[in-house]
């Protein structure tokens, strides 16, 4: 028993401690953990699954099997099969962790770890002429999961507090939310910085008038101190970045100029709206979209810059369009069912189990503004952080009620 929770505290601090700065970092620990579960059977481990466990081990199947029938239907190659197998990989690791819950300063100094370092990484390729800071991955996908990394930290401020050594915690944590949302800035990624309000308000309202309150207001004033201060700041980027989403969006609308990057999503969403209704249902598949694409530009229909891309640059309409109306139900339902379930543990769980709630209704909102503006699912970063994350979360907050009744029966 004690080592298996040693182990999967180690697969948990890996997995956010070296998620950006390592080449698949965010591999290692999730790896670790689906080997791991091999042992279950032998362990004779008692899980006392609940319904709101089932909710969340369904949503995940459920998306793959939409993944595979829809695969099926477009006759897609075996490579179309990995990101959405990694869904049902989840399934094992969840089930570990609730047998063997991690211990709980393995993982907030993971997050702390892996958003300092990501701050660092992110700075560190600045320095070195790089104008956007991109890690090991793109830039995009590296500003969206520092950002992950950083508001994840101030989610385990409650946990801090009470702990011995109460403002050491706190601190690194801090400093692991404003360096992790540093990186996210320095990459130059204008969608996570869409989501950044509206995660600080969802920890706001989920922490309420409990004590870790003047935490939220501590950091909240560090974020926007942060951003401020690089706004001002022309070297970094930051303002020309703002300032040329509006002008690009504006020189669209004007002259449906799409040689730009604002340009390029607008007409790729323009598209992705004209085609959709071609095939509702279960739509065209990655395949027939791209030969649909063609055929658009060589009429004459649509810019050439969508050719460039094979996604639409906004989950929901890519969903909608490569698998139709059940593509999106599912799409939506990995965000919003987890959402419900951690909001409601919010509420009604264990005081103990709140920080990984908090930190679970986080990484939901994260995941619903980032797929306004880019398919993060369609990368297998975006799609490991995703479910493993839910896993882990998932199973520390319920390691807190292991006597107490379902919440949902």
């Amino acid at each position: 028993m004690i080592k298996m929770t040693r182990y999967t505290s180690f697969a948990v601090f890996l997995f956010s401690a070296i998620a950006l700065v390592v080449p698949s970092g965010f591999s290692f620990g999730p790896l670790l953990l689906v080997a791991g579960a091999l042992v279950l059977p032998w362990h004779r481990a008692k899980l006392d699954l609940q319904k709101q466990d089932y909710a969340l081990i369904a949503v995940l199947v459920s998306y793959f099997l939409v993944f595979v029938l829809a695969n099926l239907i477009h006759h897609a190659p075996g490579r179309e099969y990995d990101a959405p197998l990694r869904f049902v990989l989840a399934i094992p690791a969840l089930l570990l962790l609730l047998a063997f819950p991690p211990r709980a300063a393995a993982f907030w100094s993971g997050l702390a770890v892996g958003a300092i370092s990501s701050g660092l990484f992110a700075a560190w390729q600045i320095l070195t002429g790089i104008s956007r800071a991109e890690g090991h991955t793109n830039p995009i996908q590296y500003g969206n999961i520092s950002l992950v990394l950083g508001v994840l930290c101030l989610a385990g401020l409650t946990w801090a507090a009470n702990q011995p050594r109460a403002r050491l915690w706190s601190i690194l944590l801090v400093i692991g939310a404003g360096l992790g949302i540093l990186g996210s800035l320095f990459t130059g990624s204008r969608g996570s910085w869409i989501s950044l309000p509206f995660c600080l308000f969802a920890l706001y309202k989920c922490y309420g008038g409990n004590v870790g309150k003047r935490f939220v207001v501590a950091g909240t004033i560090v974020v926007v101190s942060i951003f401020a201060m690089l706004y001002a700041l022309p070297s970094t980027g930051v303002k020309s970045r703002v300032d040329s989403a509006v002008a690009e969006t504006q020189e669209y609308f004007k002259s449906g100029n799409s040689n730009t990057s604002s340009g390029a999503r607008l007409e790729m969403w323009r598209m992705g709206l004209m085609i959709a209704p071609e095939h509702p249902w279960i739509g065209w598949g990655k395949a027939g979209y791209m030969q649909r694409d063609a055929e658009l530009i060589r009429a004459g229909a649509v810019g050439s810059i969508t050719s460039e891309h094979s996604h639409l640059h906004n989950e929901y309409l890519d969903a909608l369009v490569k698998r139709g109306a059940l593509g999106l139900a599912a799409t939506l339902a990995i965000f919003l069912i987890p959402l419900v379930l951690f909001s409601r543990r919010v509420r009604h769980a264990n005081p103990q189990a709140r920080p990984y709630a908090i930190g679970g209704v986080l990484l939901c909102v994260s995941y619903i503004l980032f797929g306004l503006t880019q398919a993060f699912l369609t990368h297998n970063n975006g799609v490991m952080i995703l479910v493993f994350m839910l896993a882990v979360l998932w199973a520390m907050s319920r390691s807190f009620d292991r006597n107490v009744s379902a919440i949902l029966a």
